[in-house]
């Protein structure tokens, strides 16, 4: 099943460094939409949620029989109980367009890129959403999704997340030794639920620890 909704345009441009100052070119406009065409129809997204049982101090995160050491992610979880983890994929033709593109044309590979990243992100904003609204129902609210990789919450603890959700075998993304993960379009996350509401905003590219060396970090948006 190809992805439901369109990919946000603005999104996308703001990954390829185009801020909100900078009008792309009539024939970048164009090779956007037909790119973005084609990543939504050859789009495959998949997910897999599970519900985890929580208990927090003040530095560290004990999911199920999981600790993990991290103030910034006990900081966003803190009164919670409970929490959902999540992973989610838009699958593997983002990675194939990359590179058939980067043949034909550097931008057009980069445009595949940003549309992918812009895509994902769609996607798991639409799972976040409903998670939201389900639990809002049973009287709890969501916090801000939490990523390995953010703040002090190392990467290496997606292999956690891949553990506890079996994603391989969900969703058909990989963990390499790297701690990257393949399909490259791919998110996982941790979203707590606590009986009150949370001022807490969502946490940006500055706080992932991967933010000097991602080309889609916002501190490379042109503005």
């Amino acid at each position: 099943m190809p992805l439901t909704r369109d990919i946000p345009r603005s999104e996308a441009l703001r990954y390829l460094g185009m801020g909100k100052s900078v009008t792309p070119d009539p024939d970048t406009l164009a090779l956007l939409d037909s790119c973005a065409e084609t990543l939504t129809r050859e789009s495959v997204p998949k997910s897999v949620c599970k519900e985890v049982s929580i208990a927090v101090t003040d530095s560290e995160v004990l999911i199920e029989d999981t600790k993990i050491q991290s103030t910034g992610l006990a900081r966003n979880l803190k009164c919670c109980k409970k929490a959902v983890l999540l992973a989610v994929t838009i699958g593997p033709a983002c990675d194939r367009l990359v590179k058939r593109a980067q043949v034909r044309s550097n931008l057009e590979g980069a445009i595949y890129q940003a549309l992918g990243a812009a895509a994902v992100e769609d996607y798991i904003d639409q799972i976040d959403e409903k998670i939201r609204t389900d639990y809002e129902g049973e009287g709890l609210y969501a916090r801000p999704r939490f990523s390995p990789g953010y703040g002090d919450l190392k990467l290496e603890h997606q292999k956690d997340w891949f553990r506890i959700l079996d994603i391989t075998k969900n969703t058909g993304i990989t963990l390499l030794d790297s701690l990257l993960m393949v399909p490259t379009k791919s998110v996982t996350a941790i979203i707590g639920l606590a009986s009150e509401p949370s001022n807490e905003q969502r946490h940006n590219c500055e706080d992932c620890s991967m933010a000097n060396t991602c080309s889609f970090s916002k501190r490379k948006e042109i503005t």
